[in-house]
């Protein structure tokens, strides 16, 4: 039976490699001194044996060698590695993104507040710096709602 991959692997790496190398799998395996079946499982997430730091360079090297551009391995794994900060990091990053929001109203409301400050301001200027106080307000409330505590 087949296996379903996901797309961005180190599985879609490997293949990739083959694919470019003639050769393929077989020359891979060469290579980097194993058996081609070991070769093949390293893609396998459901098998022990994963490629080695020397093995993964020589096989992005070989690919580049053969005409690839980039490097699938190194790729693949800087794509684990940013789906891994993701799931451990999600929330500060979502508290970050909230957090320009909030900046970029504050400004925008400091500004209508300049506005409405200068000689010449009428009602116009007001309401609208009043709209902007409002927008800060709201995105203060959505970062103490995020952060575990109920507004004022």
């Amino acid at each position: 039976m087949t296996k379903r991959r996901p797309p961005l692997s180190l599985d879609a790496a490997l293949a990739r490699i083959a694919g470019q190398i003639p050769g393929g799998w077989k020359t891979m395996a060469e290579l980097v001194g194993y058996e081609e079946s070991y070769v093949r499982a390293w893609g396998d997430e459901t098998r022990d044996g994963k490629i080695n730091l020397p093995a993964a360079i020589t096989l992005d090297i070989a690919y580049q060698a053969a005409g690839g551009t980039g490097a699938p391995i190194y790729t693949a794994y800087g794509d684990l590695i940013g789906a891994a900060q993701a799931d451990h990091f999600g929330d500060k990053q979502e508290l970050q993104r909230a957090t320009i929001d909030f900046m970029r109203e504050n400004s925008e409301a400091e500004t209508a507040l300049l506005e409405a400050a200068q000689p010449a301001a009428g009602p116009l200027e007001e309401a609208k710096a009043q709209r902007e106080l409002l927008d800060v307000r709201n995105k203060a409330d959505e970062l103490l709602l995020r952060m575990g505590r109920k507004p004022p």
